[in-house]
Order: C-alpha cells, then structure tokens, then sequence
C-alpha cells in the first residue's frame, strides 16, 4: 500500500471549489427561513401545552369522580352499621 497522495492539478481544485460554492448557495439560510422555523417551533410547544393541560383537567375530573364514589360508599357502610368495607385484621 502506497502513502503518497496524489497531487492535485489547478484544474481539478478550480472544479473542487464550483462545486463548493454551490453547495454553499443551494444550503443557505434567509431570515425569513428561519423566522418560518422560530414561528413553527413555537406553535407546537403552544400545542404540546395546550395537551398537558388537558390532560391534566381530565385527572383532576376523574379523582372529583372517584372521590364522590367513597363518600357514597361511606354512606352505605354507615347505613349498614359498621364504619368501613375495610378490614381490621393485621
């Protein structure tokens, strides 16, 4: 295996660089890109809040639902006569 490199010749570095600067203008940003990527990101955090908070309202109406369902159960136990469905056994 050989470790001399090939020496370039002007013609292939003038090529080397067009293609260079070609890429460079094809990838390049504009402000207005930019703003378009600042405004989406910041619409799907506004989406991703907007989520948690519903989900946190729908947990807050399920624990209101299963807390009216103790108390209903507090009620039968007390009608029954005895304090609790639990047991005292240890």
């Amino acid at each position: 295996m050989s470790m001399r490199v090939e020496r370039a010749s002007l013609e292939q570095v003038q090529q080397r660089f067009e293609t260079l600067k070609k890429r460079k203008v094809t990838s390049s940003f504009t402000e207005q890109d930019l703003d378009n990527k600042i405004l989406k990101q910041q619409q799907e955090e506004e989406e991703r809040k907007r989520q948690r908070r519903e989900k946190k309202k729908e947990r807050r109406k399920e624990k209101a639902v299963e807390e009216d369902l103790e108390d209903c159960d507090q009620e039968v136990a007390a009608m029954m006569g005895f304090a609790g469905f639990g047991s005292t056994k240890k």
